[in-house]
């Protein structure tokens, strides 16, 4: 597919900023704006009115020549976080009323006491329904419709349900029962959103394919604000519909996203892997840690063998589920994350964060309360003229008051103060990429970091020191990077067959199964208006030991799938098993289960490309263009580090630390002890000394 002239917009909403890039095939510019939560249209125009402005033209005259518009959106997040979605019920088997309720056995601590995660269904909104199909998909007790729908009415009329999921016990051997349940609700409540947890999730697990379709219900009326901005850009010109970044690391059509909103429960995040994925393969490493620090959140990810580690099972906003998704790890820590003193006087920084509104007490916007951004201006790392490009200027003697009044409870002066903001956030996110290494079992001596985020580049550097990284990437688009991932992502569709069967006996039905998701997932891609030309299947097997309750995906090769045969497979599984736990977990004789195919369709569309940088342009060491005064550590001078101005970096061109660079929305610290160089992706590569 050509890409040449092909223009090209994606969009990341934040919880402080959206983040917008746009690509015409030869150059890509990007910009920000403050994100608008009550109405996140006005956000997004507000951002594509800046795109347009640095091309030259009007949103009016440049949206009809945009050919692919991405988005990541946080709709389905905020309504998960804030507890806002719609009020849902569940219908199931009748005896299991409690599975959902009882949360798989699971407790959570919470202000020192153990106690149950949130429930998306109370118990009062479950009901159990006569019918019964057992583990083989055979038929014991045949369903009632008319009972499911008078089930139905009684939890709209004296729950106030506006959602509803059907979840019926092996529906996953045979969906008939709950086909003849959704069927039979929707016609006699056709206002009332119907969800199938067969339909979603084909595989064992009840407990977690049950809170899977309750939780696509409950967010069910999340993609409003998308729908409204659709009809706003069409009004204005856009000629291509919408595609929605998904959590599992690509493109999905605004109608899949309708069919399963929960999907992009991770989508933000997810854009940002998927780039860091992209840059890091094209800088020569297979192998990195993404770190995305934006103005709520530190998000962390692994990329292996050049992709996104993701994974099928784990905890949605509090809630154990199933869903594939990129293996994101967050914490509370942003740029706008809040600065506090427990009861015991001791500094404690986020989870809670300021945002947009009223945002950092250097905002000027109401906000009083000191920040990580606060911290940073007040130590001098950031350049109160230059945020933004200069469009939004920052007040240090707001910063510094706040940082004071944090300062008096605890003995410190302002600048102590803030110095401990920064130095408790860097800990906090040393611990975290360090956790995630370690749960991998990972050498962060062979991983890039690649660090992206408006605040990513003033930390990066001393994570990775912290932790034995030994090169960091900071990519030329890294305050905007997960819009870069947006505009710059394939579409990606998912199919899956239980299977459950020992891996040397599955031959008999594995090219039914192939050829069975292979179909799915060429109706899916057509209908995501995916040409044939640009489809590509690939296959994963799901093996577990007999017994066991965790899987581990292998890849299919293409000869494997033909061959019909998983022997190499196996072997594989043997190997990943033996280097994640350690040969001597590893037990001789021990059955191999396959428990389910996955098939994974990708269709190529246009997208966004990196800046190339071409023939060398510069060489030799970009000379300083100024100073500012830094306050590096808790007590003593603040110390002169030297600044550099983007406009003087170059393919070839090489900086030495210590250092700032001050680009138009982002700052990066280049530490002592450390050198830089400007690759041909644009991308400025730093590398560490032991």
């Amino acid at each position: 597919m050509s890409e040449a002239r092909a223009i090209t917009i994606g969009i990341d909403v934040g919880g402080t900023f959206t983040d917008a890039v746009l690509g015409d095939g030869v150059e890509t510019v990007r910009a920000k704006a403050l994100t608008t939560q009550d109405d996140i249209s006005r956000g997004v125009i507000d951002a594509c009115e800046l795109l347009a402005a640095r091309k030259g033209l009007t949103l009016d005259a440049l949206l009809p020549s945009v050919q692919r518009f991405g988005l990541g959106t946080t709709a389905v997040t905020n309504a998960l976080a804030s507890r806002s979605g719609r009020r849902v019920g569940l219908i199931t088997t009748r005896g299991f009323e409690d599975c959902v309720p009882a949360a798989n056995g699971r407790v959570i601590s919470q202000d020192g006491w153990l106690r149950l995660p949130w429930s998306i269904a109370p118990r009062r909104c479950i009901a159990g329904v006569n019918e019964r199909i057992d583990r083989n998909g055979t038929v014991l007790t045949p369903l009632d419709p008319a009972e499911v729908v008078d089930a139905a009415r009684r939890l709209v009329e004296l729950e106030g349900i506006e959602a509803l999921a059907v979840s019926f016990l092996w529906s996953f051997r045979n969906p008939a029962h709950e086909d003849q349940a959704v069927a039979a609700i929707a016609t006699a409540l056709p206002d009332l959103r119907v969800t199938s947890g067969a339909s979603l999730l084909p595989q064992s697990r009840e407990y977690e394919r049950s809170t899977l379709a309750l939780l696509n219900a409950y967010t069910s009326g999340a993609l409003r604000g998308v729908d409204e901005l659709q009809r706003q850009l069409d009004v204005r010109g856009l000629g291509v519909p919408i595609l929605l970044m998904h959590s599992a690391g690509g493109s999905i059509s605004a109608a899949e996203a309708h069919r399963m909103p929960i999907g992009l429960a991770q989508s933000g995040p997810a854009a940002g892997v998927t780039a860091a994925a992209m840059i890091a393969r094209r800088s020569g490493f297979t192998n990195a840690i993404s770190c995305d620090m934006g103005g709520t959140t530190l998000d962390i990810a692994v990329v292996m063998g050049g992709e996104p580690l993701r994974k099928v099972r784990g905890e949605v906003m509090g809630v154990w589920t199933a869903l594939s998704l990129i293996d994101v790890d967050s914490i509370g820590a942003g740029g706008g994350s809040i600065a506090w003193a427990d009861a015991l006087g001791i500094m404690q920084v986020g989870p809670k964060s300021a945002g947009a509104y009223p945002g950092p007490a250097c905002y000027g916007r109401g906000g009083t309360q000191p920040t990580v951004t606060d911290a940073l201006l007040a130590l001098g790392y950031i350049d109160p003229t230059r945020f933004l490009g200069g469009a939004m200027p920052l007040d240090p003697t707001a910063a510094l008051a706040a940082c004071a009044r944090l300062g008096e409870g605890i003995g410190l002066e302002p600048e102590q103060a803030a110095w401990g903001i920064r130095a408790i956030s860097l800990s906090g996110m040393v611990k975290a990429v360090k956790s995630r290494l370690v749960e991998r079992g990972l050498d962060p001596a062979e991983n890039a970091l690649v660090s992206y985020g408006g605040c990513g580049g003033l930390f990066a550097a001393d994570i990775a020191r912290a932790i034995g990284a030994r090169t960091v990437i900071f990519p030329e688009f890294a305050s905007v990077f997960s819009a870069f991932g947006a505009a710059a992502s394939d579409i990606r569709r998912e199919r899956i067959r239980a299977v459950g069967l020992p891996a040397g006996e599955t031959g008999a039905m594995l090219e039914g199964a192939f050829a069975e998701l292979s179909g799915a997932l060429a109706q899916d891609l057509a209908a995501d208006g995916v040409a044939p030309a640009d489809r590509t299947i690939i296959f994963e097997a799901d093996m577990r030991f007999r017994r066991q309750r965790w899987e581990l995906s292998i890849a299919l090769t293409e000869a494997e799938v033909a061959a019909g045969s998983l022997d190499s497979a196996v072997e594989r599984f043997l190997g990943e098993y033996a280097r994640r736990y350690g040969k001597g977990a590893l037990m001789a004789g021990m059955e191999v289960e396959l428990t389910l195919l996955r098939a994974i369709g990708i269709g190529q569309t246009v997208k966004a490309t990196f800046n190339h940088a071409g023939a060398a342009s510069g060489k030799g060491p970009v000379a300083a263009s100024g100073v500012r005064e830094v306050r590096l550590e808790r007590d003593g001078p603040r110390a002169e580090i030297d600044l550099i101005a983007p406009e003087s970096l170059a393919f070839g061109r090489t900086l030495s630390g210590p250092a700032l660079l001050d680009a138009s929305d982002t700052t990066i610290w280049i530490p002592p002890q450390s050198s830089a160089r400007v690759d041909a992706n644009m991308s400025l590569v730093l590398e560490l000394e032991p």
